[in-house]
C-alpha cells in the first residue's frame, strides 16, 4: 500500500470512529431524556421540529418523517397534547386522519430548543472555519447516504 493511501485509511477509519463516537453519545442523549421528567426528549422536540418546519401533518406522515411506529407518535402525541405543545384534529377531507399541528406554546418551545443547540453548534465549532463546515456537512451527508442504501 502507498503512503498516501495508508494516509486516506487511516483518515476514513478515524473519520468512521469520530462518527461511531457521535452517533453512540446521540443515542445515550436520547435515553437520558427519557428520563427527564417534565422536560421534553429528543425524540418528542423531533416531532416538534417536523411540525414547525413543515406545518400540520397527520400522525402517519410524522411516524415516518422521525422514523418511529405509528403507535410509537401516538404515545408520544399524547403526552405533546396533554403538555399543550400539540393539537390534534380530525381531517375536514378525510374524518379517518388526525392532523396535528404545533401549538403557540410548542412554537416557543420549539424556537427556544434550537436557539439552545445553535448556541453549542456555534461553541462546538469555534475555530472551524466556515469551508471546512461546508465540507464537513458534504460528507456527513455522504455519510447518511451509506445507511440509506
Amino acid at each position: 500500500m502507498t503512503p498516501a493511501r495508508s494516509s486516506r485509511q487511516e483518515a476514513i477509519t478515524e473519520l468512521g470512529l469520530a462518527f461511531r463516537l457521535a452517533f453512540r453519545n446521540l443515542r445515550s442523549m436520547r435515553g437520558r431524556d427519557t428520563h427527564r421528567g417534565e422536560e421534553i426528549g429528543h425524540a418528542q422536540l423531533e416531532l416538534l421540529v417536523e411540525l414547525c418546519n413543515r406545518g400540520p401533518l397527520h400522525g402517519c406522515e410524522l411516524a415516518e418523517a422521525v422514523g418511529v411506529s405509528a403507535a410509537t407518535v401516538s404515545g408520544m402525541l399524547d403526552n405533546l397534547c396533554a403538555a399543550d405543545l400539540v393539537e390534534r384534529t380530525r381531517s375536514i377531507s378525510d374524518r379517518r386522519l388526525v392532523v396535528v399541528k404545533l401549538t403557540r406554546r410548542g412554537r416557543r418551545k420549539v424556537e427556544a430548543r434550537k436557539a439552545l443547540w445553535r448556541r453549542r453548534w456555534e461553541d462546538a465549532l469555534e475555530g472551524v472555519d466556515e469551508d471546512e463546515v461546508r465540507v464537513a456537512a458534504r460528507v456527513l451527508g455522504r455519510i447518511s447516504d451509506v445507511f440509506v442504501e
